[in-house]
């Protein structure tokens, strides 16, 4: 409990410490761009600092520092930063996390886990990263989606007879951050603040799945609204000939605020999916044999593609 309290605390006082100082070093994220950018106000991009900090500190009173963890966040949260302030090119983003989530992998792994399992692993943590980078579009959005799914692998880890302080820590952190990013926000995560929390829910996911490789795909599924979103955005941009890597403004979030609905209403929209998708899985975990579980999200994930297309969301973008 005192680390929930420190993560939260922490982050909560590092991003209002943040609203004061990125002002004074020229430090914010303009709404300077309409063909991308949302928000209708300067905000400072520092939160993800506060959820590393608030994290590892957390960890740090628990009982020690865990250094792959650490290690692996630590790149990101420097890549991120960079790609905040100049930008960086996919091909080096990509290499990076792909680095971050080996040094993460191989320095949490034991001597029973195959080549098999290990890259599973690799390829769970760089989706993490660039699916919650991506859901991070609109204020509260990506930041109340992971506290759910953070809490969905608490949940998850608990049913297989494990525990994941982790995943506690880190939403604890969100909640801290979310207070001062919720509509309108002052605070972001940035690319850094994105590419942290992808990787800890990825670490925490791992950590909750200790018996193979199955059971590592049913934990990856709590990334729920963000995998979707991730499967969607590139689904849509391969189907009208747009870039997949260059960013849009023709995610769900962005047409559901498009037609009318509020920033905060999309936030609970999303938030709550996430917790329908969460008890899925976990329901799944439960009830069902890994195979069964397997067969029957990948059917959920069908009907929800379907009907994404028959509501008009996968649609040719306005150029």
């Amino acid at each position: 409990m005192a680390g929930v309290i420190l993560a939260a605390s922490m982050t909560l006082g590092w991003c209002s410490f943040a609203i004061w100082l990125g002002p004074r070093i020229g430090y914010l994220d303009q709404p300077d761009d309409p063909s991308l950018k949302a928000h209708e106000r300067p905000a400072v991009p520092l939160g993800g600092v506060g959820i590393f900090l608030g994290i590892h500190l957390a960890a740090l009173l628990r009982g020690g520092v865990m250094w792959p963890l650490l290690a692996a966040s630590a790149m990101v949260l420097v890549l991120g930063q960079i790609d905040d302030r100049r930008g960086v090119a996919p091909s080096i983003r990509l290499g990076v996390e792909t680095l971050a989530a080996l040094v993460l992998v191989l320095g949490g792994s034991s001597d029973g886990e195959g080549a098999l399992l290990l890259l599973m692993g690799v390829v769970l943590v760089v989706l993490a990263i660039n699916a919650v980078n991506l859901l991070d579009g609109l204020d509260g959005l990506a930041g109340s989606a992971a506290i759910v799914a953070s809490l969905g692998v608490a949940w998850l880890a608990a049913g297989r007879g494990l525990a994941a302080p982790a995943a506690f820590e880190l939403g604890a952190a969100l909640a801290g951050f979310l207070i001062l990013n919720w509509h309108p926000a002052r605070v972001f995560l940035g690319d850094a603040g994105a590419y942290v929390v992808g990787l800890v829910l990825a670490y925490v996911m791992l950590e909750s799945s200790s018996g193979g490789a199955l059971e590592l795909v049913i934990a990856g599924a709590l990334l729920g609204v963000f995998a979707l979103d991730l499967i969607v955005t590139l689904l849509r941009r391969r189907l009208n000939g747009r870039p997949l890597f260059i960013g849009d403004r023709g995610h769900v979030y962005d047409q559901l605020r498009d037609r009318g609905t509020s920033v905060r209403a999309i936030a609970i929209i999303v938030a709550a999916s996430q917790g329908a998708l969460v008890v899925a899985v976990i329901g799944a975990d439960r009830l069902l044999t890994p195979w069964q579980s397997l067969a029957g999200l990948g059917l959920l994930l069908i009907v929800l593609i379907v009907w994404l297309t028959r509501s008009g969301f996968i649609r040719d973008e306005t150029p």
